[in-house]
């Protein structure tokens, strides 16, 4: 599996240099993992595609780059999106349509999303943020990915997967506490994995006004994503 970061900041990041929530799997199936505001921009920057989005949530640093994706296909000719996500969005892809954008997907709502694509099959466990919320799981028979999205830990149903896991991709929204936010912080995650070596943990949703102070408290215990960061699983 390969994994490319398309957006590593955090809802309440500033400059473009780490746009929102977005990353891309591929293996023979291909998939992003939801698509925040900017997230859109390095697909065409990367070009890559894929016909298949799982949102984690409906939180805007999370989805509103896949609307201009949909115009994008459009324009290019390609098929529909098809697009798995906890309940709620095909409400907000409505809305879109209802005021006059030329847009489509084939929406897949459950509480608790999956899917197959190609040889990658995805299954979420429900995750703990301040709305609904969902963590995926992404596996090529082989190794198993965790995409935690927003989540504040330790959260028992992720935790039983993540114990599972190849590879952690994890949200680090503070340094110290950002819990009643329902986020997780990096003094939490080196409390929690920072005598796991075998595993490899990747940090993401840097908030970019204190970027500095996480790299800090971080040093070399994980890694920590940019925009355009790639890796193999």
């Amino acid at each position: 599996m390969k994994v490319l970061f398309l957006g590593t900041g955090s809802g309440s990041s500033r400059n473009t240099y780490r746009f929102k929530a977005g990353i891309y799997v591929e293996s023979e199936g291909k998939l992003f993992l939801d698509m925040g505001p900017g997230s859109n921009l390095r697909i065409d920057d990367y070009r890559v595609d894929a016909d298949a989005v799982f949102f984690t949530h409906l939180h805007i640093d999370h989805i509103d780059g896949v609307f201009d994706y949909m115009v994008s296909r459009k324009v290019r000719g390609l098929n529909d999106l098809t697009i798995f996500s906890p309940p709620g969005f095909s409400k907000i892809l409505k809305s879109y349509m209802e005021t006059g954008n030329q847009i489509s997907a084939n929406v897949n709502e459950s509480k608790l999303p999956k899917g197959k694509v190609d040889d990658l099959e995805v299954y979420s466990v429900k995750a703990c943020h301040s709305i609904y919320a969902v963590s995926y799981v992404i596996t090529d028979g082989k190794r198993k990915l965790i995409y935690t999205g927003d989540t504040a830990e330790p959260c028992e149903e992720l935790m039983s997967e993540i114990r599972e896991s190849d590879v952690i991709v994890h949200e680090a929204s503070c340094v110290e506490d950002c819990k009643k936010f329902g986020h997780t912080s990096v003094k939490e995650l080196i409390s929690m994995f920072g005598d796991q070596s075998k595993k490899r943990i990747i940090l993401t949703h840097i908030p970019t006004h204190i970027e500095d102070e996480i790299y800090n408290a971080v040093g070399k215990k994980f890694i920590i994503a940019r925009d355009g960061t790639t890796f193999e699983i």
